[in-house]
């Protein structure tokens, strides 16, 4: 019954993994160049990244929050020490991936939703007004910080894979 339990809590968290990274990559590979070649228009590009972003939050938010309850799961199924002996976290191997893993998810999801509520309702207020210059410019910075986090996503999956013993 235990291994039902182990398979089915890590089937739903690498199918969020999976969706969380696959579509943030998607995102930012296909969707955004491709809205501003089909809507040259800024303001009209700016609403339909708006809704689309909208959306898009609402599965992110989903995905996040099955991560995190499926992965303290994971490790309270696998490794219970982790969580009740705290000395397992920077005397082992695997506890110390763990706790680096730990570390980069909570600087992930601080600079996703960092990000999401500082520039999130900027955008459809500063197009609206048709100023496209200071849109220009936060959107940058957004986009730094967007990639920082599709940059952490992977580099939390490479390191999901050596807990996994992928690597050794």
């Amino acid at each position: 019954m235990i291994d039902l339990l182990l398979t089915a809590v890590l089937f739903i968290h690498v199918i969020c993994a999976v969706f969380l990274v696959g579509s943030s990559i998607f995102v930012w590979v296909i969707v955004w160049p491709a809205s501003s070649i089909a809507m040259p228009d800024e303001k009209q590009r700016t609403g339909f990244m708006s809704v689309m972003g909208k959306k898009y939050a609402l599965w992110t938010n989903i995905s996040i929050l099955l991560l995190t309850v499926t992965g303290i799961l994971l490790v309270y199924l696998y490794r219970p020490t982790y969580i009740t002996d705290f000395s397992y976290a920077i005397t082992t191997q695997w506890g110390y991936v763990l706790t680096v893993k730990i570390v980069s998810v909570a600087l992930m999801y601080g600079i996703l939703y960092g990000n999401n509520l500082w520039h999130g309702k900027k955008f459809p207020k500063l197009a609206e007004a048709g100023q496209f210059e200071e849109l220009k410019r936060m959107r940058r910075y957004s986009h730094i910080f967007s990639f920082i986090t599709v940059g952490l996503m992977v580099v939390i999956i490479l390191i999901a894979e050596v807990l996994a013993g992928v690597f050794f």
